[in-house]
């Protein structure tokens, strides 16, 4: 099976041209067409290309980390954005201005439930960059250290390993996320909500994938899959709902990043997690899981590192993903780090002997 092409700069400033291009090419007619048609299977028809497009964008990329940003920008959160945009549901409505329109459709970015109101600029405590320019300076110099310390993990153990890989890909997600959100607090005049809260500690399946982990997909998920099942088959049945599909969609991002047949284990996973889901809140109402809290943090994370090493990492370690993706890393570091010398010490000049 063909793999995706190394990148080059010129293949991926290509694509990134056309991406920055088609997405508000499609937002706004997403937008203008939803404003003349009534909810339902007139906007279905009227979006379906638009569906197309954002499913083709992640092909555009060869770089794997663009790619796996596009996946989920474009083919999970717009598409998903859009489909319930047609329903009459979802966080999008077509009398939104053009502009917040267009970034809260294809951006991971959610305006605060206070409505995203202007703050008054001398409230430094509600200033949006105060929220989100801290989590972006974190994240990137705990990536700059996982890069610097990738060729030094041999001796780890394998889970380890793999918990150091959980970190760099809430640290890469975190920080594009937060300079998402800080691009559109700046455009907007408003506060943007966070998207992660502390995912790399788990005390409780439920508290993760509820309240810890990527809140953008899982708003979607709870509109588009949890609640429309919920209403009909109960509550059980609408976390298995939404479990299910996000183990479709990561299937789909494994042909993304691979080109290969999906192996099922993605659907497995959160399968699994579904069950553990609905059985530890069952266990809580029940009163037969209250450990005290440090144990359920070990216990926590313990199962979260050996499901996501057992079931999510090895596909994608299988198909050489990981080597890749830590390739493409160490050379943004070398390329951020060749600017900065270039930046800095050039002006001064050469030191004298």
């Amino acid at each position: 099976m063909q793999a995706v092409e190394q990148p080059t700069s010129a293949s991926e400033l290509r694509a990134l041209a056309w991406t920055t291009l088609l997405v508000p090419v499609c937002t706004v007619y997403a937008r203008s067409a939803c404003r003349r048609l009534r909810p339902g299977c007139p906007r279905l028809a009227a979006l379906f290309p638009t569906f197309l497009v954002f499913i083709y964008l992640p092909c555009l990329f060869n770089s794997l980390h663009l790619r796996l940003l596009s996946t989920f920008f474009h083919t999970w959160l717009a598409t998903n954005k859009l489909v319930l945009l047609a329903l009459g549901i979802g966080p999008l409505h077509p009398s939104l201005p053009v502009l917040p329109f267009v970034l809260c459709a294809g951006l991971p970015i959610k305006l605060r439930a206070d409505g995203g109101h202007h703050h008054h600029p001398t409230d430094k405590s509600s200033l949006p960059v105060a929220d989100l320019l801290f989590p972006c300076a974190r994240s990137f110099v705990f990536l700059t250290c996982l890069a610097l310390l990738h060729p030094h993990t041999g001796s780890l153990p394998l889970y380890a390993v793999h918990y150091l890989y959980c970190a760099q890909i809430f640290l890469t997600l975190d920080l594009v996320f937060s300079s998402a959100g800080l691009v559109a607090a700046a455009a907007l005049g408003t506060a943007m909500e966070r998207q992660f809260r502390a995912p790399l500690v788990v005390a409780s399946v439920n508290d993760f994938w509820g309240r810890q982990w990527n809140l953008m997909a899982v708003d979607l998920l709870r509109a588009s899959a949890y609640a429309p099942v919920r209403a009909r088959w109960g509550r059980d049945a609408g976390v298995l709902a939404a479990f299910l599909m996000s183990g479709v969609l990561h299937e789909l991002l494994y042909w993304y990043m691979t080109l290969e047949h999906p192996t099922g284990e993605m659907l497995l996973f959160f399968t699994l997690h579904a069950a553990f889901h609905v059985a530890e809140r069952w266990a809580r109402a029940a009163g037969l899981w209250r450990p005290p809290k440090a144990a359920a943090y070990v216990l926590g994370t313990a199962f979260m590192v050996v499901t996501i090493s057992e079931l999510f990492f090895g596909p994608f370690i299988r198909a050489g993903i990981d080597v890749r993706m830590m390739q493409e890393s160490a050379a943004a570091v070398e390329l951020v780090r060749a600017v900065a010398k270039r930046l800095i010490i050039r002006p001064l000049g050469p030191v004298s002997a």
